[in-house]
């Protein structure tokens, strides 16, 4: 019997529909419920969608994960951390160009007299020029009393024009100090900001850091969250998060210091990724870190490259 072509379309479309079912059936979703205990299903319940979850196929390997709906004031928590890695990303453009353009913290002294000198130059300008319009005004008057009362009405007009050079002038001179004043704050800024950079490139003038001084707690709450504990017996522990994120990692092994660098010898990590599942593993990792300073209550440190600075907590 041949089929009529419009019957043929509609088992085509049955079977596309099964296979897409099967297909559908095939993937698996792994959330956590409500008390906390991981689940993995078929379905998806709506009301766990927020939370987050991971869609797994037949294998139960992770194909997808679905991070969880952020909180207003985890938007907000991110929204500040976009301006700070903004200001951040600004504040290594400075730097970088602070080092290009002057190799010591003198070479910026002396760029900024050269522009001061500059300034003062243009101040004396405006108050001999303010002088001479005050003699200029003097003498004005001295020609309108002389005339009395048949002093014509130029000699009036001309008399407020010097009056307002005299004026202009004056407000020159103070816009310049107040200039010069701006540009002699930023080139001080930018020494001391040199003298910093400097430090941390050449880990020159370190005091020396004691092994007691580094014993304790410690914390940071900027675009990250880091707590670290080095203990009196020789071992650590550490915790780890970027501000926004709901991953994290906690660090464990022992410690030592030699040269004003903190060796952390690293046998166990543990990761919690975006949905909250944790993951223990042993793992054999050194880490070196760099000592700046070290003070009862701060630990500056420079580690991958960047300035970090830690409290006692």
């Amino acid at each position: 019997m041949r089929l009529k072509q419009p019957f043929i379309l509609f088992l085509t479309g049955m079977l596309s529909a099964t296979g897409a079912d099967q297909a559908a059936a095939q993937s698996l979703y792994k959330y956590k419920n409500h008390e906390g205990t991981t689940v993995i299903s078929s379905n998806m319940p709506s009301e766990f969608v927020r939370l987050g979850y991971s869609i797994l196929d037949r294998n139960g390997r992770v194909v997808e994960t679905i991070p969880p709906v952020m909180t207003s004031d985890q938007k907000s928590q991110l929204a500040d951390l976009q301006s700070l890695r903004a200001e951040q990303e600004r504040q290594t453009e400075l730097d970088q160009e602070l080092l290009f353009l002057y190799g010591t913290p003198d070479e910026i002294d002396g760029a900024k007299n050269r522009k001061l000198s500059e300034f003062d130059q243009k101040i004396r300008e405006m108050q001999n020029l303010e002088v001479i319009m005050a003699k200029n005004i003097d003498d004005k008057r001295l020609q309108i009393k002389k005339a009395g009362e048949k002093a014509p009405e130029y000699l009036y007009e001309e008399l407020d024009n010097l009056k307002d050079q005299k004026q202009t002038y004056k407000d020159r001179a103070a816009s310049y100090n107040r200039e010069k004043s701006l540009l002699e704050k930023q080139y001080t800024a930018s020494a001391e900001r040199l003298k910093k950079l400097l430090k941390q490139k050449n880990l020159k003038d370190i005091e020396v850091v004691s092994r007691e001084q580094l014993i304790g707690q410690w914390r940071i709450r900027e675009d990250i969250a880091m707590d670290w504990n080095l203990d009196a017996s020789g071992s650590f522990d550490s915790f780890f998060q970027q501000l926004g994120t709901h991953a994290s990692e906690k660090s464990f092994g022992t410690w030592q210091l030699s040269n004003n660098r903190i060796i952390l010898l690293i046998n166990r990590k543990q990761q919690k990724d975006a949905i909250g599942d944790e993951e223990s593993r042993r793992v054999s990792q050194e880490k070196q870190i760099q000592v700046l300073k070290a003070t009862d209550s701060e630990l500056q440190l420079l580690m991958d490259g960047k300035a970090i600075n830690l409290f006692r907590s």
